[in-house]
């Protein structure tokens, strides 16, 4: 945006705002002033005609949200601006607590999941904040310095594959600016990392192909704390620009023609949301067929739970589990994802 463009949009905003105050403040009933004043009783429904005067409130608070925005990168709370209208959410700046038993977690998995022949791979992914610290409009804490070391120190104590995805996501697009998962690219990257990792793990293979299909917009999780509405196009924060892409299998034939998948995703939306395609690519890496038993907003625990619970209901058991877990799960509040 030029400097021009950032003059006049913050003014023509404040002038709205002001527009839509005075048209409200003129069309408010006053009441009786003297009645309900010294309880309050008067300041609130002073407040609440007010609001019932605006023209259209949803307008007045686009154009509040629009004026924070250009003015100030301010989003609503849940989210914090970095550098160059990048977004972050603020649960990877929430003081890290100890909430889950990372090792009883795994040691219960792997436990169930061995009883059937079947091998586990934790994949843990770093926070967008660690990858993307360069963005970040102030460090964090050193009680995440260590938190994802910490975490592969548990996988090895366990007796599971070590994966490090830091290097594979260390690039200035690993991470989507307006949402709080990784890039498509990204996620090719990562699932590229993994299957070095597993290069050593015997699977059965298919023909695997993934194509380019084009690109798209694609508006990211977090923008919606910038609530800017009918404004966006003109005051951001603007959509991603993502590539799309298509991924067929064709799968070799096992025992009387059954079609074998020997690899299993449980975890998040990282793994679930079709728009990162990270599906697609690990089949790619791998060049085997996969069942993606991920799920959106239930965190990554819930769905290896559920996925335990029935996996005596699968035909043919996988080889291979893959457990993708986002870092911020190993000790954050939420359950979204």
């Amino acid at each position: 945006m030029d400097p021009k463009s950032d003059t006049i949009i913050p003014l023509a905003l404040t002038a709205g705002l002001a527009a839509l105050s005075v048209a409200a403040l003129i069309n408010v009933d006053a009441g009786t002033p003297l009645e309900g004043w010294a309880d309050g009783r008067y300041q609130r429904g002073f407040e609440a005609r007010f609001e019932t005067a605006l023209p259209t409130q949803s307008a007045a608070v686009e154009l509040w949200a629009a004026l924070r925005w250009q003015l100030f990168r301010e989003p609503a709370q849940g989210a914090v601006a970095g550098q160059g209208g990048w977004l972050f959410t603020a649960e990877e700046f929430a003081e890290p607590e100890a909430l889950r038993d990372l090792a009883a977690e795994l040691a219960h998995a792997r436990s169930v999941l061995a009883a059937r022949g079947i091998q586990l791979a934790p994949v843990i992914v770093p926070d967008k904040a660690r990858m993307q610290a360069h963005r970040l409009p102030r460090g964090r804490s050193a009680g995440f310095a260590g938190r994802y070391d910490r975490a592969l120190t548990t996988v090895a104590a366990a007796g599971l594959p070590v994966i490090d995805l830091r290097p594979a996501l260390d690039f200035d697009t690993s991470f989507l600016r307006s949402d709080t998962h990784w890039s498509p690219e990204g996620a090719h990257r990562a699932a590229e990392a993994i299957a070095a990792a597993l290069a050593d793990t015997p699977l059965a293979q298919s023909n695997v192909e993934t194509r380019k299909t084009g690109f798209r917009a694609f508006d990211g999780d977090l923008a919606g704390f910038v609530a800017t509405g009918a404004l966006r196009p003109h005051v951001g924060p603007h959509p991603d620009l993502i590539r799309t892409y298509d991924t067929t299998v064709t799968s070799a034939g096992g025992l009387f023609g059954a079609a074998e998948i020997p690899v299993a995703l449980v975890g998040t939306s990282f793994s679930a949301k079709p728009a990162f395609h990270f599906a697609g690519f690990l089949s790619q890496a791998l060049q085997v067929d996969l069942l993606n038993a991920s799920a959106v907003g239930q965190g990554p625990f819930a769905p290896m739970d559920a996925f335990l619970a029935e996996l005596d209901t699968l035909g043919t058991p996988p080889t291979l589990v893959l457990w993708e877990i986002p870092e911020r799960y190993l000790t954050a509040r939420s359950p979204q994802s």
